[in-house]
């Protein structure tokens, strides 16, 4: 799922970078002090940013300075406070450093992920990410001023980085793999101007967003050898989970929609707002084995779904791996016989090509096999 953030301030955007989006001690499967973000997009290719995200460079970015030489790209406006038609004071903010988006994996996936161990369906969850945000820059657009429509540029530079970890109820911080990917609030338009982003169409592309990224993962999920059926709101979940367990590993689902039950609201937007109203801060003092303890602790209350989920993923695969190299292999033999037999007469004796195919397949494949392909 993709959710996007209000605007952040410069000073928001710096806090979050140092007390959550690099910050690996409230990531309980990432190694060391920090996460080292990588950068994204069409902008950071063309101006030079590769590999990981420095700590000034962001900083930079979200004040809309150049990366490299500080250089003021775009104009800060000034914060305006006004009062509304129904009498309410309203203050703008100062200058927006840029938006959070999160894509949040479906829980089945994050169990299988962190809990289970395979790195294969987090490396699955990453790809899924590129894909998406690879079509939503084309939706970036350069605002260039009230009289003016806005440009679609295609171009955005953004810092992403890869958590593991939800926000903990009662110390308890579920395995949660998601992606926060920070743009800034700079674009460039045709001529070659730096300008503010318009992010309107960013945003009416959240639910386009979420679809690109569910329809890809659930395909590499299958590559993987896991089976998946659809969970809510049309996510991909991997098969074998009880409810119970997905339940017991979800505190945090579980609060907000207490709350929401509590002053009796529904609706993403309102959900939306509970999330910010419940949130508890991380937990930087818990040790990443305890809290990975914690873990397989559940998972052997409920069974150890996941070790079991991996293992059988593992067997499908290799029987498919299997399945798909047996079909090379008769496919070869039948190219062969019909290059050795047509090589001397045009009009071949069916027996003669099934007979060679049979000599090159032979303890590969069965005669069953090798005929019914024969016959397609």
């Amino acid at each position: 799922m993709l959710t996007i953030s209000k605007p952040l301030s410069a000073s928001q955007a710096a806090a979050y970078h140092h007390k959550e989006f690099a910050n690996a001690k409230v990531n309980y499967y990432s190694e060391g002090e920090t996460i080292r973000g990588e950068w994204h997009g069409k902008l950071a290719d063309q101006w030079g940013l590769r590999g990981e995200v420095e700590e000034k460079q962001f900083s930079r970015l979200a004040n809309g300075q150049d990366p490299i030489t500080g250089e003021q790209l775009v104009r800060h406006r000034p914060a305006l406070e006004y009062v509304s038609a129904r009498g309410i004071k309203i203050r703008t903010m100062k200058h927006r450093a840029g938006w959070d988006a999160t894509f949040s994996a479906p829980k089945s996936v994050s169990l299988t992920a962190l809990v289970g161990g395979d790195d294969k369906v987090r490396q699955a969850h990453r790809e899924s990410v590129r894909v998406a945000l690879g079509v939503l820059e084309n939706y970036v657009q350069a605002r260039l001023g009230a009289n003016y429509p806005a440009e679609t540029t295609g171009k955005w530079l953004a810092a992403i980085f890869q958590h593991d970890s939800a926000r903990p109820v009662d110390d308890y911080a579920a395995p949660q793999l998601h992606t926060h990917v920070v743009f800034f609030n700079l674009t460039e338009t045709e001529k070659g101007e730096t300008r503010s982003l318009q992010p309107l169409e960013l945003y009416r592309s959240r639910q386009y967003g979420t679809a690109i990224y569910r329809s890809e993962l659930a395909l590499r999920l299958k590559e993987l050898g896991y089976e998946i059926e659809h969970g809510r709101s049309c996510q991909p979940e991997i098969k074998g989970y009880t409810r119970e367990y997905l339940e017991a590993s979800s505190p945090r689902s579980q609060q907000i929609k207490e709350h929401l039950e509590k002053y009796g609201f529904s609706g993403r937007a309102a959900a939306e707002i509970a999330c910010q109203r419940t949130r508890n801060a991380k937990l930087p003092s818990i040790r990443h084995e305890e809290m990975q303890q914690k873990h397989r602790d559940m998972a052997v209350q409920f069974g150890n779904q996941p070790d079991r989920i991996v293992r059988e993923a593992h067997e499908r695969s290799l029987e498919e791996q299997k399945a798909a190299r047996k079909q090379q292999i008769i496919e070869s033999a039948l190219n062969h016989a019909c290059e050795k037999n047509l090589e001397r007469q045009a009009v071949v004796d069916e027996r003669n090509l099934m007979r060679d195919s049979l000599r090159r397949s032979m303890g590969q494949a069965s005669f069953a096999e090798v005929r019914e392909r024969f016959e397609k």
